[in-house]
């Protein structure tokens, strides 16, 4: 981890280069803010995707959903992985309804979403969850489609996203620059190796080359190293701070929890203090 990464963007590139085939290269695709529209006054959707594999994402989906709930929020967290994970089965610990993302959202015909309320599962920590099965959105719809969905009934969206972050299905939410963007990946060398990769990957596809420094969809996305085994080690933590600051909106630790260690049901509640503090700062920087 000797690299120096403080200089990997000092040279924007041009909207049109040249393949390695001769060709044009696709210019980027830059965020757009509004798109949709947000309710006035409503908490901002949070696009949580893993930098790698086994980064925590649904953990880490659950955990600020969880926050903003007990906040008072009306919060949905959403399944938007590629062919459906676990996140209903880890997190709904109050009730898991047998309606899917799909079902609810073709619920009333006409490609009308059926009242969310009657169709969400349920934590005790107040929050909604919406699960996918593996069958595809129907027609032209996209989880874009979902988040105004979600937005149109009252909620705010939580979207676990897994990985990769170039999944085809994620780009619609990428395209929104109103939904914040927190990459998670776990406390490994390996992993802090691969996340250049990634941020490379989101400036190209998604960057803008009239932002400045700390501006773009790098600048908003906020780091998040998940702690998953005993002990204090936050070397990870410190040489991406030491080589990020300034280009990434925030890079958050979240401590060692036994209980999301167990990978089994996630009680909000049975949390740990300090985890808990730790996604309410989280939380408190991405979702304003």
């Amino acid at each position: 981890m000797g690299e120096d990464w403080s200089r990997w963007l000092d040279t924007a590139p041009d909207s049109e280069t040249a393949d390695e085939t001769g060709g044009n290269r696709k210019a980027s695709v830059v965020r757009l803010r509004g798109s949709g529209g947000r309710t006035p006054g409503a908490a901002r959707p949070i696009l949580v995707v893993g930098g790698c594999g086994g980064a925590g994402t649904t953990t880490t989906a659950l955990a600020l959903a969880g926050e903003l709930g007990l906040s008072g929020t009306a919060t949905v967290a959403v399944d938007a992985t590629p062919a459906g994970g676990d996140l209903a089965l880890r997190g709904a610990d109050e009730h898991l309804h047998p309606i899917s993302l799909q079902q609810w959202l073709y619920g009333r015909g006409d490609d009308e979403p059926a009242p969310l309320k009657d169709c969400m599962s349920r934590a005790t920590s107040g929050i909604g969850l919406l699960w996918r099965d593996a069958a595809p959105l129907r027609r032209r719809a996209s989880y874009l489609t979902v988040a105004r969905a979600v937005d149109h009934a009252g909620y705010t969206g939580i979207f676990d996203g897994g990985s990769p972050i170039a999944g085809r299905q994620l780009r619609p939410l990428l395209d929104d620059a109103d939904i914040a963007l927190v990459l998670a990946i776990p406390a490994r060398v390996d992993a802090a190796n691969r996340l250049r990769v990634t941020l490379e990957w989101l400036d190209d596809e998604y960057g803008d080359q009239s932002e400045p420094m700390g501006g773009g969809i790098v600048g908003d996305t906020t780091i998040v190293v998940s702690h998953q085994h005993p002990g204090v080690d936050s070397r990870v933590a410190d040489h991406l701070r030491e080589h990020l600051s300034g280009w990434v909106r925030d890079i958050v630790e979240v401590p060692y929890d036994p209980h999301l260690a167990r990978g089994e049901l996630v009680r909000h509640i049975a949390l740990a203090d300090e985890t808990r503090q730790t996604y309410e700062r989280l939380l408190a920087g991405v979702a304003s």
